[in-house]
């Protein structure tokens, strides 16, 4: 019966999009808003009451579909829900329900596609995160460009046309390398097995070349590099941040950087995991480049999202040096900082958000003082802000604490030692303080702009989606185990770590 959860999860979105444009459903903003927010509402309903079923004190248990599709060519749409995937799927569902809500005040115009294209976009998230095939797994990765390029150029701002395509660009560009790295293995494992199959499961290439191995590593490692994002494949996502509306930022930075960081996992380190080890202070030395240079982009910028993009190339940083300590405690720190940077970067985006909407720029200098007319906003931006810097009894302390502790407990020889990264790494979390405090700082304080002095403060509302953000940014901080016990065990029989826990 539980196995019925993943059509009506992954698919009902993709169906309401439908619905959205269907003579049933008016073409009223007030309806098309409610049947939205319902629909969402019932969604995330629908992933918590999958979770209550879920077997999560069992690192093996798995719900599963398989359904037919090119069966001569060995193509299956096999879904399934593991311990991780089934957290990913309800952070999703979790996160398009706050964009969601926050909408009414950002969207104004064209509300009926720009819902539907939501709700497309859900569906092929959720399907990257469910797809069981590897060639499932890339028309779900594909899929997501239609929607993104759409939402940014239509409801964006500034040269919102040059910075789709960049975005377009950028991620097709990506998407070749990972097309090719599907071909090659699918063909290896055809060559190797006689049997045509692109089951994740069913993909055996041990026995392959190792110059091949290695190859279809890197072609992933760059083509999930492009969405993570890995520097110097970073170019296109300060300019999507400062110009798609705040939603879509929203749903980017918490779910759509992620695609790339569960590819790493779900193929990188889990399916070639020798290649990994083999490749790890590598992958290390390049997590120290994201977070050194990231930081410092971020202090250059005056531009709020700007500088929250750049803070999310820092975090993904975190998470890479996580993954690359091979050791529990740090792969766990890794994942665990997927889902603490989430809710941190969505509440950040919210409040940048309802800054430019009251003020009409995103410029920290044209700004100031806020915090005389601004209050509420000023108060809940508070936990937040500190989460993103790592104050202690916060979820991004526990994703730092434990990545770091797992980096500097690598056992590494040759020439770049993993205590000097991990340690350089850590040294530079202190730029973090600094960009982020600008961010306080120059918003809230100091002498209130002339223009600025008849905005009022945020509504009930907009109040309830930040402290909704702020309570999961408190909770996790204070009892961690929540996620960490379940990502912990997970880890210890899918990714072969070295000990540590």
């Amino acid at each position: 019966m539980i196995d019925n959860f993943i059509p009506l999860i992954v698919f009902t979105p993709l169906i309401m999009s439908l619905i959205l444009y269907s003579p049933f459903v008016a073409d009223d903003e007030k309806i098309i808003r409610r049947v939205s927010k319902g629909f969402i509402t019932i969604h995330f309903a629908l992933t918590v009451l999958c979770s209550i079923f879920f077997n999560f004190s069992n690192p093996d248990f798995i719900i599963e579909t398989d359904y037919q599709w090119i069966d001569v060519l060995g193509f299956n749409a096999n879904f399934a829900f593991d311990s991780l995937t089934m957290l990913f799927v309800i952070l999703t569902s979790f996160i398009f329900l706050i964009a969601i809500y926050l909408s009414k005040s950002m969207i104004k115009k064209s509300y009926r596609l720009y819902y539907s294209l939501i709700f497309i976009l859900l569906t092929a998230i959720l399907g990257v995160f469910s797809a069981k095939d590897i060639f499932l797994f890339f028309l779900f990765w594909e899929l997501e460009l239609i929607p993104m390029y759409l939402l940014i150029q239509k409801w964006g701002s500034g040269n919102k046309q040059k910075t789709a395509m960049k975005f377009l660009l950028y991620t097709f560009f990506g998407s070749i390398f990972i097309l090719l790295g599907f071909l090659i293995l699918y063909y290896l494992n055809f060559k190797l097995t006689g049997t045509l199959s692109s089951d994740i499961n069913d993909i055996d290439i041990i026995s392959a070349p190792e110059v091949l191995r290695n190859l279809i590593f890197f072609l992933l490692l760059i083509g999930f590099g492009v969405k993570l994002p890995i520097i110097p494949l970073h170019g296109w996502l300060s300019d999507v941040h400062s110009q798609a509306p705040t939603p879509v930022s929203i749903i980017l930075s918490s779910i759509l950087l992620k695609l790339g960081a569960y590819g790493i996992l779900r193929f990188n380190l889990q399916m070639f995991n020798y290649e990994f080890q083999v490749f790890a202070i590598y992958i290390m030395l390049f997590a120290l480049i994201n977070i050194i240079y990231a930081s410092f982009c971020a202090i250059m910028q005056k531009d709020i999202k700007r500088i929250i993009a750049f803070s999310g190339i820092a975090n993904m940083g975190i998470f890479l040096l996580g993954i690359s300590s091979l050791n529990s405690i740090g792969i766990t720190g890794g994942i665990f900082q997927l889902f603490s940077h989430a809710f941190i970067s969505a509440g950040l985006f919210t409040i940048a958000g309802l800054i430019y909407i009251k003020c009409g720029t995103k410029n920290i200098t044209r700004i100031t003082g806020l915090g005389e007319k601004m209050p509420r906003l000023m108060f809940i931006s508070i936990p937040i802000l500190l989460a993103s810097i790592g104050t202690p009894l916060l979820c991004g302390f526990i994703a730092e604490f434990l990545s770091f502790t797992g980096a500097f407990l690598m056992q590494t020889e040759g020439i770049f030692d993993a205590k000097a990264l991990s340690l350089t790494a850590l040294s530079v979390l202190i730029f973090s303080s600094i960009y982020i405090l600008k961010i306080f700082h120059g918003v809230f304080f100091n002498t209130i702009k002339i223009k600025n002095r008849k905005i009022y403060d945020i509504n009930t509302k907009q109040l309830t989606i930040l402290c909704l953000l702020t309570i999961c940014i408190i909770i996790f901080g204070i009892f961690p185990f929540l996620l960490t016990d379940i990502i912990r065990e997970y880890t210890n029989i899918t990714y072969n770590p070295q000990g540590v826990f």
